[in-house]
């Protein structure tokens, strides 16, 4: 999947920014003060660029603007007061981008032994677009603060509040000046486009190959195979009595899979009818928290001309950020009705779930009512 990216002003400040940039591959809206002059440590919308791949997390490009000499991520929050620290983000993982970086704190460098990775660079490196750009790698989650004071981390999804500090100073050394720029990550998903065998996400791959741990775990390149994917999850059941439930992402990105699975599958499954002494097919469609709906529970039915039905209904849209609600749609199916000899879900989808736990369900509440209920999970992983 693409995702498109718009930053907006931190809202602490009661300032609105002008209005937005399209970018490629995402989209990043930011603006200036109302009434300010542009500063020379200041960020505009032309100069930045952002990126999601599938190595997970945001490549975010800054343009190396004269003046401005190192970019350090930040909260974006102050302590109104003044007196409390405002702490510099980190990854909790060295990564190849900022890994290496040189962090000037009080005077003196941070010790590597520290493994503080701070999402710092000083480095300019060429961009097609911006010319020498500064490079941050954004992981999904970031640490703050230290254990002797304030700390925690922060999982950065859609609407979190970000900071870009730029300095005059290489190294982010606060002995010269230094600028804040706030802002809102706002995301949503499209097609990525290009080879299927680059798209798949690792933090799906490896989810996916948890949930998957006691089932198939199958790559489909997209649309032209998914359907032939779920026969072939099908086809080791032969004989015997089926109830199936298929998870299935309805968020933005998977529009031409599920346009692939409304026009197919039916007369996949017809023709695979009479190897199976009676079948049963039931459906969740997911999206994710504060979207359109969370989970949506189609019933069981042999019907397929009703089935038909339901997957013409499906509306494909939404998806404000990267991962889904994969846990909760599961554990939507295991509460089925489950009768039959052979009990199957199929999760289909090309996002990974939650990192950390958001609502109710967990992953093993999932395990646990799947063992319960005699259900085998497989996984059809799709290229974002």
């Amino acid at each position: 999947m693409v995702s498109k990216v718009k930053i907006s002003d931190n809202g602490r400040m009661n300032r609105r920014f002008r209005g937005f940039f399209l970018l490629c591959p995402l989209l990043l809206a930011a603006a200036a003060p109302a009434g300010a002059q542009q500063t020379e440590l200041g960020i505009t919308p032309e100069d930045m660029r952002t990126e999601q791949r599938a190595d997970g997390g945001f490549h975010l490009y800054i343009r190396k603007k004269p003046g401005i000499g190192s970019v350090l991520l930040t909260e974006s929050t102050k302590d109104p007061a003044m007196v409390l620290d405002n702490y510099a983000y980190r990854a909790p993982e060295w990564n190849a981008v900022n890994g290496d970086e040189i962090r000037i704190l009080d005077g003196r460098p941070i010790p590597k032994s520290d493994e503080i990775w701070s999402l710092v660079d000083s480095t300019p490196e060429n961009h097609p677009e911006l010319g020498a750009a500064f490079h941050i790698y954004i992981p999904y989650i970031l640490n703050f603060g230290y254990l002797n004071t304030r700390h925690g981390e922060v999982y950065i999804t859609d609407g979190t509040f970000l900071n870009i500090r730029t300095f005059s100073l290489p190294y982010a050394d606060y002995r010269g000046r230094f600028r804040d720029n706030p802002f809102t990550l706002s995301v949503t998903q499209q097609p990525l486009p290009g080879p299927p065998e680059d798209n798949y996400m690792k933090e799906t791959v490896t989810a996916f190959a948890e949930i998957a741990k006691d089932g198939m775990l199958v790559y489909s390149t997209g649309p032209s195979d998914l359907v032939d994917k779920i026969r072939e999850v099908l086809l080791p059941e032969r004989g015997k009595s089926l109830d199936l439930v298929l998870c299935l992402d309805t968020t933005g990105s998977m529009k031409d899979d599920i346009d692939a699975v409304r026009s197919s599958l039916i007369p996949m499954l017809k023709d695979m009818l009479p190897a199976f002494s009676s079948f049963r097919i039931g459906m969740v469609l997911y999206k994710d928290y504060n979207d359109e709906y969370l989970t949506r529970r189609i019933a069981f039915t042999g019907d397929f001309s009703r089935f038909q039905t339901a997957l013409n209904g499906i509306r494909v849209r939404g998806g404000r950020d990267i991962p889904e609600a994969v846990y909760e749609a599961l554990y939507a199916g295991t509460s089925f009705p489950w009768e039959a000899e052979s009990r199957l879900i199929i999760l289909i989808g090309d996002a990974p779930p939650h990192l950390r736990q958001r609502g109710t369900v967990s992953k093993e509440m999932v395990e646990t009512a799947a063992a319960e209920k005699g259900l085998k999970i497989h996984a059809i992983i799709l290229p974002q």
